[in-house]
């Protein structure tokens, strides 16, 4: 892990025209979606269906680019490329990564909605 922001929440909230309401109701569906795109991947890679688990990837990665969470970005991506070049191990090699990264990134974004609420 690096010392950089799990999120940018100043170019995500751009990303929105500053409509915190928005950002929040995408936060929202994220931390009750990307947890079923986590355990979509776990499944494909246990299962050891390549494609599957690209398809679960591109969606996750697609969720997390909305927050601009470099970390778990690139680690989707790569989850994403292995399961596209059909290379289950390379897949499971960089899972825990992704699964580290989506637990900061759900930690940060609960944070950064609380924070909010208390303002």
């Amino acid at each position: 892990m690096s010392s950089e922001p799990i999120f940018d929440l100043k170019e995500a909230l751009s990303r929105v025209d500053d409509d915190y309401e928005t950002f929040r109701m995408m936060a929202e569906v994220f931390l009750e979606q990307g947890p079923q795109d986590l355990a979509a991947i776990e499944t494909a890679l246990e299962q050891r269906e390549a494609g599957a688990v690209a398809k679960a990837a591109h969606r996750l990665k697609g969720s997390v680019l909305q927050f601009c969470a470099e970390a778990a970005v690139k680690a989707a991506k790569a989850v994403e490329a292995a399961g596209k070049s059909g290379d289950v191990a390379e897949a499971q090699r960089i899972f825990p990564l992704l699964k580290t990264e989506l637990a900061r990134l759900r930690d940060a974004l609960r944070t950064a909605m609380e924070k909010e609420l208390a303002a």
